[in-house]
């Protein structure tokens, strides 16, 4: 990582994407985009650019009234003795020869931002072939004046605009500080010339604002004030309604926007009064002094806070998810990498700007940056929000959300924690603010290093068993073992499958009800909780590992009992004499990454970790390219930060539906494509072992859990989506999903039946609970939703040749070990427990839990009257759910 380059030039860049992005997806139109992202940094950059104007002012005063006397020094001595008196000379007038780059700060301020510009425009994949008026390819130079091939017409416009904008600030002034002005201008143009013509519209857009600013200087007439703030005014009121009026988009998010421009376009009426209220409170000598302690103390809290704190608990809750990224083993590289860039934007930039402004600004710095760093940590520690699961992809199962009444109370807090903080600072009472900083600062950066150790000992943990597989090459070894004349059982447990959704994508694809031959389909089937962590272990394991009867063997661990679970199966079919696979086992051994030594006890049994291990092949069979995983988190970590600190009502605008402000949305592709790609090269990675053996695969599979909206009506992957299903669902994300993971394995079923091997194979889907989103099918009234529990639950049978069969039986995920071993496993008994194997427990009613799995202790799952439900029969009729009394 160059990290000059991420503390001066990352923070701008990250500030132009935001503005491009937001502008993008509020005007849909890329070259519009780019005006607003150059008026806005041109607007944000003015108070430098003023500064820059100060202080070049000042040098050429100094150096005007020095000029008299530098000029007889230098005519009456030469060598050292000249040296000397201009040396004693210049410090009698306190001034060193350094100063002199002050005129040419105005110069400087431009070059990281034209940095960050070139560097972010220049690669932008939304500007190859979007058109603006008469530019018609923003990613290639114009071209527009037809000689010779093409010239650019738009770097030249640009150049002259940038030398009328130099004319008229240089007016009246010495001709050596007009050649830096022209020369730069040529400069730019030869940089410029064959850029693409989105950065040059940047760049010229610039200058014209440049050349407006400059004209709006020299004007020398009463009220010309009115002109400027009339101007911004009106801006803010045609963003305004156009948000409210023309926007179709999310109606808070508009209302957000719209509220906020108002405020931008009332502000400049309001800056006499703020000036002078600014020049008051800074002549309070007792108010200005140590101010620069409070602004640095609360510029590391927000670095710390931004910069370690939110990731090391970010990546703390799950070491394992972040570990062996791409080139990348140990997670602590994504610390260390958004803590680089939160260095630069809380602290590198905002010390630049406290030491170039006057001393009545910094006051007002020193207030405003402790109001926003004690408001960040306000809104990290008590609005900390109850969001869903996030993947390693930083994409929240469900889109982050608030409603009025949430956002109206972090407002009104957060307004009466700034009122506190002002009455503080004004009551002589900064001492206080002192010294909460300081413990705040500790106490983060105590936590930070607590979770920075807890990471590096799961890592180690990790690196013990676990050997990630970074190979490239195209060739995929079978991995799943089959008989064409021997028995072959297929347990696949898709992950979040919604069950309900099944009769709307055979709807969509009929084709798919011969492909389903031999198939019954159970929708009256429940899961015994809406996550994967109680939802998995009845599976694999049947009845005895539901939550209650889990907690009933009090002096056995949980681990031990998931990891039972797991086994039983594997174990009992291997001793049957079956060739046995396992993949991706949920959390084997307690670990989100599996362990997959708890098989290595059992013959016969191979595992695999299959998630995630080809999705890079995958895209390079599809010729597609995206943004490794790596990349996505070196960006994204500090975004989830900012989502973090930031108010209630701003978060869903930052998420940007799991984009997090990317011009790019290719982190929910490749997140998708981690299980997605498993399931389309099925084909390739089977193979057919020698007739007479039996074989066993009990395969877990994440397709449906991770989000895309995907091309109907085949339901694949691609980077734009040029159509919807028209009908139910057609635009659910969550649909898209299951659809691609219900169609993927029917070509599965017609490659299996190709070779022989679909009659003799006994298959079961399953999932360890339903839909977990906004969008529910069944309307109960219910403090939860039944779809959440309603688990896929679809058998086919040896031989079984009939058109796909509905039975509404009541059933649950528990069933699964009875069907997998009805016929070939006689009488199963659990090798842990030595108690049968049965679908017997549901004639009486199930006990769900309907919250997390939360352990009391290392034996127990918290469970009480709270947080579970009985449910017997048609779990769809709300009747049938009851609350228990107590529980056995």
């Amino acid at each position: 990582m160059n990290i000059p380059y991420t503390l001066i030039i990352y923070p701008i860049t990250l500030l132009i994407e935001f503005i491009f992005v937001f502008a993008q997806n509020f005007f849909k139109e890329t070259g519009l985009a780019i005006v607003c992202m150059s008026l806005a940094i041109s607007v944000l950059c003015l108070p430098l650019y003023l500064v820059a104007e100060k202080w070049q002012e000042i040098e050429r005063k100094i150096q005007k009234e020095m000029a008299a006397k530098i000029v007889k020094i230098k005519a009456s001595f030469r060598g050292d003795e000249r040296y000397m008196i201009l040396s004693t000379y210049y410090r009698q007038n306190k001034y060193h020869p350094i100063f002199a780059m002050r005129s040419t700060f105005g110069l400087l301020v431009q070059i990281p931002f034209f940095i960050a510009a070139y560097g972010y425009l220049s690669h932008l994949e939304a500007i190859k072939g979007a058109s603006f008026f008469f530019i018609r390819d923003l990613g290639q130079p114009d071209k527009l004046i037809p000689l010779s091939g093409g010239i650019n017409l738009l770097p030249i416009l640009m150049t002259l605009i940038n030398c009328a904008a130099g004319a008229i600030y240089t007016h009246k002034l010495a001709i050596k500080e007009k050649i830096p002005v022209y020369g730069m201008s040529i400069i730019f143009l030869i940089l410029l010339y064959k850029s693409p013509s989105a950065l040059v519209l940047y760049w010229t857009l610039n200058n014209i604002f440049s050349l407006a600013k400059n004209c709006y200087l020299k004007l020398d007439f009463n009220h010309k004030q009115y002109i400027l703030s009339g101007t911004i005014t009106s801006i803010s009121l045609f963003v305004s309604y156009y948000s409210l009026f023309i926007f179709h988009g999310n109606y808070g998010f508009r209302i957000l926007v719209s509220v906020l421009f108002v405020m931008v376009g009332l502000l400049p009426w309001f800056i006499p009064a703020i000036s002078r209220l600014i020049k008051k409170i800074s002549n309070i000598s007792w108010l200005a002094k140590e101010n620069v302690t409070l602004f640095l103390v609360s510029a590391f809290i927000l670095w710390i806070a931004s910069g370690l704190f939110l990731p090391s608990t970010l990546i703390g809750a799950s070491s394992q998810e972040f570990s062996n990224i791409d080139s990348f083993s140990s997670p602590l590289v994504f610390i260390y990498i958004t803590a680089i860039q939160a260095l630069g934007i809380f602290v590198l930039w905002p010390l630049a700007i406290y030491f170039l402004v006057s001393k009545n600004t910094r006051t007002m710095l020193g207030i405003l940056a402790t109001i926003i760093s004690f408001s960040a940590l306000f809104n990290i520690f008590v609005f900390s929000g109850n969001y869903s699961y996030i993947s390693n992809f930083l994409v929240f199962d469900r889109t982050p959300s608030h409603n009025y009444r949430e956002i109206l109370i972090n407002f009104s807090l957060l307004l009466g924690l700034s009122l506190i903080i002002l009455l503080l600072y004004f009551k002589k009472l900064k001492r206080i603010l002192h010294f909460s900083s300081i413990i705040l600062l500790v106490a983060l950066l105590s936590i930070s290093i607590k979770n920075i150790y807890s990471i590096n000992n799961e890592y180690q943990k990790l690196s013990e068993y676990h050997s990630p597989e970074h190979s490239s090459d195209e060739v995929i070894s079978p991995i799943i073992q089959l008989s064409r004349t021997g028995k072959n059982v297929l347990v696949i447990m898709l992950d979040m499958a919604a069950s309900v959704f099944l009769p709307y994508i055979f709807e969509e694809n009929p084709d798919l009800y011969q492909k389903y031959s031999g198939f019954t389909y159970y929708p009256n089937t429940v899961s015994f909780n809406g996550y994967t962590k109680g939802g998995a272990p009845p599976i694999f394991g049947g009845y005895e590992y539901t939550p209650i009867e889990i907690n009933k063997r009090a002096n056995t661990s949980l681990n031990t009992k998931f990891n039972e679970s797991l086994l039983l199966m594997p174990k009992l079919f291997s001793e049957s004499g079956f060739s046995v696979t396992v993949t991706d086992p949920p959390y084997a051994d307690g670990h989100w990454i599996p362990d997959l030594r708890i098989y290595e006890a059992l013959d016969n049994v191979n595992s695999y970790i299959t998630d995630g291990v080809y999705t890079n092949r995958w895209l390079n069979y599809n010729n597609i390219e995206l943004p490794s995983h790596s990349d996505v988190l070196e960006r994204n970590i500090l975004w989830y930060s900012f989502f973090r600190s930031l108010p209630l009502a701003f978060r869903q605008a930052v998420y940007f539906s799991g984009s997090w402000c990317a011009s790019f949305s290719e982190a929910r592709m490749r997140n998708f494509l981690n299980g997605y790609s498993v399931l389309d090269f099925l084909n390739k990675l089977t193979a057919f072992v020698p007739p007479q053996n039996n074989t066993a695969l009990f395969m877990t599979n994440n397709t449906a859990h991770e989000s895309m909206f995907l091309q109907a009506p085949l339901y694949k992957p691609q980077l734009s989506i040029s159509g919807y299903y028209s009908g139910n669902f057609g635009k659910e994300i969550k649909y898209h999903a299951n659809a691609a993971a219900i169609i993927r394995l029917s070509e599965y079923f017609d490659f299996l039946k190709l070779n022989g091997v679909y009659d003799n194979t006994r298959i079961i889907l399953v999932s360890d609970h339903g839909v977990l989103e906004n969008t529910f099918v069944t309307k109960t009234n219910l403090p939860f939703h039944v779809d959440h529990y309603n688990s896929l639950l679809m058998v086919k049978d040896f031989n079984s040749q009939d058109n796909l069969k509905i039975d509404t039986s009541f059933m649950s995920t528990a069933d699964v070990p009875a069907l997998t071993m009805q016929g070939l496993i006689e009488n199963p008994v659990n090798p842990f427990t030595m108690n049968p194997i049965t679908e017997n427990p549901k004639k009486e009613p199930l006990l769900i839990l309907v919250n997390r799995v939360n352990e009391i202790n290392n034996n127990e799952i918290e469970l009480g009257i709270h947080n579970t439900y009985y449910v017997i029969n048609n779990i769809f009729d709300e009747k049938n759910w009851t609350k228990p009394d107590k529980l056995p």
